[in-house]
């Protein structure tokens, strides 16, 4: 039997379905596009096989994601989520914001990858922002990605889209960067470039909110 709150209440019967560990970062893998189960197993290090499967069963079985077999002439099969699994991205956009100020370091153990810092951006773009698209290019020592922030929705996009704006650093320099307060102080340091034409840079940070006060 699978494991329940008890509780007569939408959060607990929600955490009945996603709560448990490893869930909501299958979830986030998976927002972007289908994978495969060897690509989820890679991208989720340091997963237990026999956890993905039972996670993905799971899933599966509440109605979040299914299980498609590929075209021919590919083979094989991916996961893919489901319009309840795909609302999730709200959920996952909340915990982004609130852990915010979790990224300021990076422990020397901890994995990182650059989609993830494209998960961030998403979160913390503003909801008022206005203006003409920007193509934003994250550059890590771990590899990069690009996302174009619109009005209405930022999305990732091919690699070879010429960028307005390039932030080089290191993972949790970029995601510091986020904070228009604190890009002088990065600069200044010589751990966060900064390339492209000052007005894109301006604009850039305009679309991103301040963290959360902490209090």
């Amino acid at each position: 039997m699978p494991r329940s709150y008890g509780q007569h209440c939408a959060l607990a019967k929600s955490l009945d379905l996603v709560g448990d560990r490893w869930t909501l970062l299958i979830v986030r893998e998976l927002l972007d596009r289908p994978r495969r189960y060897k690509d989820l197993l890679g991208s989720l290090a340091p997963i237990a096989t026999d956890m993905l499967a039972g996670r993905l069963r799971d899933l599966e079985r509440n109605g979040l994601l299914v299980k498609r077999q590929l075209p021919k002439p590919a083979s094989g099969s991916v996961y893919a989520l489901t319009p309840d699994g795909c609302a999730l991205e709200e959920v996952i956009d909340a915990f982004a914001r609130w852990g915010r100020h979790l990224l300021t370091t990076r422990a020397p153990s901890d994995l990182v990858r650059p989609e993830w810092l494209a998960r961030a951006v998403r979160a913390y773009v503003r909801d008022d922002r206005s203006g003409s698209d920007l193509v934003l290019r994250l550059a890590t020592p771990q590899g990069g990605a690009t996302v174009r922030i619109g009005s209405s929705r930022v999305d990732v996009v091919d690699d070879d889209i010429a960028p307005d704006v390039v932030l080089t650093g290191e993972v949790d320099v970029l995601a510091a960067a986020t904070d228009p307060r604190r890009v002088d102080e990065l600069v200044a340091a010589g751990r966060l470039h900064i390339a492209g034409a000052p007005d894109a840079v301006r604009r850039l940070g305009e679309v991103f909110a301040p963290p959360r006060v902490r209090v």
